[in-house]
């Protein structure tokens, strides 16, 4: 039997691999938009309880295999992490689980998907300080938030690589319902400070936007419900792992009579990534206005 679920497992990685150059978001993730509660099932038995415990546990034992199999192929042990509690059986939790390591922050941070997200804020705020009338501008060497020029929350980041961290446990924005009738959206943002430099150089004057301590806070989950089920062989590894998300769990240890457990239970996870510096020449644009401005 367990060379079954191999063989059936390596059919659906070969399948998910087909899938990497075609699909624009994670098998849990949502269409890219803010309502997640609205994403209608693509499949109806998704998150629909298994009736019987034998046909929990295959899928239980497949998505196993598959992930494990992914994970490890592309080097990602945060992500199978994260995966191996998902599978592990037990009662539905709010509570959030750090994510990071090096090699996933990096890639969160080199990710195209977040360098876009990054230029979208730089030109943005060169937009409003460019409008600005001189006496709003803001005052040289004063630093500023984004969040209190509007910027940087709310951020549609939908990552694709399914190579990479990003793109296997976060993908697009969507939520989780939970067992309990909640729903926890996804939510990305990118906080830090602003502020305008003017030096001389060589008689001339050159004004720069700086952006500092820039920070992308993620707030997502692994979870399938509701969710992007894919297409292909994985759509089925991905169906099953929603069902088991409502499947009832019961043993002899922690998961009696009283406690509402289930094969597989969301993990909501969160990444706080550290961005590089941005600085930017806008003496052209600011001309004029850069330093006449108040302290706001």
């Amino acid at each position: 039997m367990k060379s079954n679920r191999r063989l059936r497992a390596s059919l659906s990685l070969i399948a998910a691999g087909l899938l990497v150059g075609a699909s624009a978001s994670t098998a849990n993730a949502a269409s890219n938009s803010s309502s997640g509660a609205s994403f209608p099932k693509q499949d109806p038995a998704q998150c629909a309880a298994f009736g019987k415990k034998a046909d929990a546990r295959k899928a239980a034992d497949t998505a196993s295999e598959v992930i494990g199999l992914w994970t490890g192929l592309f080097d990602m042990p945060e992500a199978q992490k994260l995966y191996r509690t998902y599978l592990t059986p037990g009662p539905v939790t709010h509570g959030r689980t750090k994510a990071g390591g090096k090699q996933v922050l990096a890639d969160f941070r080199n990710a195209g998907e977040t360098k876009k997200a990054v230029s979208g804020i730089v030109n943005s705020l060169k937009g409003k300080l460019t409008s600005a009338s001189a006496s709003a501008s803001p005052v040289l060497g004063q630093n500023y938030s984004l969040k209190g020029a509007g910027l940087g929350t709310d951020l549609p980041i939908a990552w694709s690589d399914l190579k990479t961290t990003p793109g296997f446990v976060a993908g697009g924005l969507s939520g989780v319902a939970l067992t309990d009738g909640t729903f926890v959206p996804d939510q990305r943002k990118i906080t830090g400070t602003y502020s305008l430099a003017r030096t001389t150089v060589n008689g001339k004057s050159k004004t720069t936007l700086n952006m500092r301590a820039l920070t992308l806070t993620v707030l997502d989950s692994i979870d399938f419900c509701p969710g992007n089920l894919g297409s292909g062989m994985i759509r089925d590894v991905a169906l099953g792992m929603s069902r088991l998300e409502r499947t009832p769990y019961r043993d002899t240890k922690t998961c009696d009579a009283k406690a509402k457990c289930f094969y597989a239970k969301p993990v909501l996870f969160k990444v706080t990534v550290p961005l590089k510096n941005v600085s930017v020449d806008v003496t052209a644009a600011l001309s004029g206005k850069a330093g006449t401005g108040t302290t706001r």
